[in-house]
């Protein structure tokens, strides 16, 4: 069979929890079933979900269930659902399955239909999807039973209050969730106003036990799951998996607005849902909003963990915020980081809320408190960059402070207020091309900010008005430049963009315009260059000479030709391209980075540090990947010394990256420094203690200074935490041994 004649598969894939996870399973169901397609369901068993087999029937699992090769192998022959929706007809939406493409469905609520589909057919089928689920036969029973109970007549309401994994898990507990974690204050407010025990049986479903028991204490004709439910015999998969079920029958769900494990419940039930927080009164929500916030400042005591305290403070910054009282939520947020507390978003908000407070050096004398320990989330380290960045301008401290919007610019570069400085910063000269990307500033006038009034207004009002930005001129959005210098992001999303479809859109934007004389030349590089990207390298190669042969004078041309080389594996030729682009603009100090990297992936390992270190102690360009691939250049041509000096100011600037961290330790551990090299362990395994290189590493320190008892009970603490690491396991038994 040719390619061309081969179709493609449905691929069920969601990040997620039960209910994620459970709605995207039956929508790509529902879409197999509508249009006789074959699907498959990749189930990943790192969220404590198992591998299929307890939630259904095993035949089920054997016949569409793939590991995780085969679901990568898949995903990159594979376009998004968001990119494919809207397809007109349905002839339109298979050709994305023709010559073995794939379409991943990953929907986190509802059903999804497209524009030509016919809504009560949809439903119908979701509906059957529903009903002839292949459920493992003990799970079946005992959603048998339970429906027995629950559709007898009476009505019932379900309350859905979402803790667990939100105020616990590392990496969970490290994001704000306001659309999840709803306060405790709303709850009660709620069934205080609408709590009828006779008129209707009223269930309170939670994961979090401390949760059941205080309500129910409260409240004492509240039910809870266990009480109308037999689940001694179901695993806590199972279990999870029957009380979705369970809140699908009820006639009223009262929840958080975008938990999937109630809203995919609703989905599967068809019942009425609420916003718990949308349906109580104004007048009782700023009641409960300022209970809380005294809560929080009075009686920390009250409140379980770090994990709860940091995400109510996201609903105490937006109501003392918005009732006038900032400095209140400052003061409250810096209590409790000062006290310990040690979560990534309220950093954020923290420094966010002072700097638009004017609290500039306070900022500054806070940094110290946030980096004594970690920052989990990129995002949240990004934001905290920015706006000690923006302090440190508003104090004068420009050099300094440039360092810092760097580092955030670096981390996220398309987010809002983030990119927008960066636009700003480039417009008055702070950003140029001897410390800053470039790109052709032609094409950037088809992508202007169109927010940037509104991130004016809302973040930067204040270095406005003290003339310490300007806005006179039309801002980018320097989304260019993000597409322009992949390999100099914080993470590399061509194949990101790909998947979802960002490189052929803008193909197919630029295919509509016609560009004709002297701008012609500039838009085919572009377009030869987003080609490239998307992966059509003889398009790319058409437009890319094109545009050169008309005009030769643009360095910029001649870069995007050295990619392409590059990626050819004609490396010469990249060089040479290169080296043409460096002549012509010999100020843009990331062409000579660019040439450095081509270097090193062509093993003139010598020759790519002599260049990189170089451009690293000119001091001008401060982007954290300029660092780290210095650093690999210095430390495969044999200079350690340089390869420390230089990671650990890349480090300074973007710590959160475990590998780099390690690489900095196993290289002071190899000059002699083992302090050195533990203190950068402990630091980065307070947050990554899940990567076995850093524990291996440091077990090994430990053995080296002969403290084998220490590193024995450091695996023991590692191996109750993570059970499935057999690499803890292992070392641990051969210490044992010795």
């Amino acid at each position: 069979m040719a390619m061309s004649d081969q179709q493609g598969k449905l691929i069920a894939f969601r990040a997620d929890r039960m209910g994620g996870r459970l709605i995207a399973l039956l929508n790509t169901m529902r879409f197999a079933r509508s249009f006789d397609l074959p699907f498959v369901v990749h189930w990943r068993d790192s969220d404590g979900l198992g591998d299929g087999t307890q939630l259904f029937a095993e035949d089920f699992v054997r016949d569409h269930f793939i590991d995780k090769p085969t679901y990568q192998a898949m995903k990159s022959n594979a376009t998004a659902i968001g990119t494919v929706i809207h397809s007109a007809t349905k002839e339109q939406f298979l050709d994305n399955l023709k010559g073995g493409m794939h379409v991943l469905l990953d929907p986190p609520f509802d059903v999804l239909k497209m524009p030509f589909e016919d809504e009560a057919e949809v439903h119908r089928i979701f509906r059957d999807v529903v009903d002839t689920l292949p459920l493992n036969p003990d799970l079946a029973r005992h959603l048998q039973a339970l429906r027995g109970k629950l559709r007898d007549g009476r009505r019932t309401v379900a309350y859905h209050i979402r803790r667990g994994d939100l105020t616990s898990d590392l990496r969970a507990m490290n994001r704000a969730w306001p659309n999840k974690f709803v306060p405790d204050e709303f709850f009660e407010a709620h069934i205080r106003a609408n709590l009828d025990g006779a008129a209707a049986r009223t269930i309170l479903f939670s994961d979090n036990q401390s949760v059941l028991d205080r309500y129910t204490r409260m409240f004492p004709d509240l039910l809870t799951f266990d009480r109308i439910a037999d689940t001694g015999t179901l695993t806590e998969v199972q279990r999870d998996a029957l009380e979705l079920f369970a809140i699908s029958m009820s006639d009223l769900i009262v929840a958080p607005p975008s938990s999937a494990f109630s809203s995919t419940a609703k989905t599967i039930g068809g019942g009425d849902f609420r916003d718990v927080e949308s349906d109580i009164t104004p007048d009782a929500r700023h009641a409960a909003l300022d209970l809380l916030a005294s809560r929080l400042k009075d009686r920390p005591d009250l409140f379980a963990n770090q994990g709860e305290i940091g995400q109510y403070l996201v609903y105490a910054c937006e109501h003392l915020t918005k009732t006038g009282r900032r400095g209140e939520f400052v003061d409250l947020a810096r209590q409790h980081i000062q006290s310990g507390l040690n979560i990534a978003f309220i950093y954020a908000m923290a420094v966010r809320e002072m700097f638009l407070d004017g609290q500039y050096q306070a900022i500054c004398d806070l940094r110290p408190a946030v980096d004594r320990g970690f920052v989990t989330f990129q995002r949240s380290y990004a934001q905290i960059a920015l706006y000690h960045g923006l302090a440190l301008l508003m104090l004068g401290r420009k050099a300094e402070a440039m360092e810092q919007i760097t580092s955030a610019f670096w981390h996220e570069p398309v987010e809002g207020e983030i990119n927008a400085l960066a636009g700003l910063l480039r417009s008055r000269g702070d950003y140029h091309d001897g410390n800053f990307w470039v790109t052709d500033t032609h094409i950037e006038q088809l992508f202007p900010n169109r927010f940037i009034v509104d991130h004016i207004k809302t973040f930067y009002t204040a270095p406005v008005e003290a003339g310490i930005l300007s806005f006179d001129k039309m801002i980018p959005t320097n989304r260019v430049m993000v597409w322009e210098w992949p390999d100099f992001t914080r993470s590399d999303l061509r194949s990101h963009y790909r998947f979802r479809g960002h490189f052929r859109s803008i193909l197919r934007i630029l295919e509509r315009r016609s560009w004709s004389g002297d701008i012609k030349p500039h838009f085919d590089s572009f377009t030869g260059m987003i080609a490239l990207r998307e992966g059509d390298p003889g398009l790319a190669e058409v437009l890319l000479l094109s545009a050169i042969e008309a005009k030769p004078e643009v360095a910029l041309f001649h870069k995007r030709l050295a990619e392409l080389r590059h990626e050819q594996n004609r490396h010469d030729e990249a060089l040479e391209a290169m080296d043409r682009a460096i002549t012509l603009d010999p100020g843009v100090t990331i062409f000579r980075a660019m040439r450095g990297l081509f270097q090193l992936r062509a093993g003139d390992v010598e020759g790519a540090a002599d260049l990189l270190v170089g451009i690293i102690d000119e001091g001008q360009l401060q982007f954290p990947s300029v660092y780290f691939l210095a650093a690999d250049a210095a430390r495969d041509a044999g200079r350690t010394a340089d390869a420390v000096r230089i990671l650990e100011k890349g480090l300074s600037l973007a710590p959160l990256n475990w590998r780099r961290q390690h690489a900095l330790a196993e290289m002071k551990a190899k000059l002699g420094d083992a302090a050195g090299a533990g203190a950068v362990l402990d630091w980065a395994l307070q947050w990554a203690d899940d990567h076995p290189p850093l524990v291996m590493l440091k077990s090994d320190l430990l053995v080296q200074a002969g403290q084998v008892n220490e590193a024995r009970a450091f695996l023991e603490r590692l191996m109750i935490r993570y059970p499935d690491k057999t690499q803890y396991m292992r070392r641990h038994k051969k210490l044992a041994k010795s």
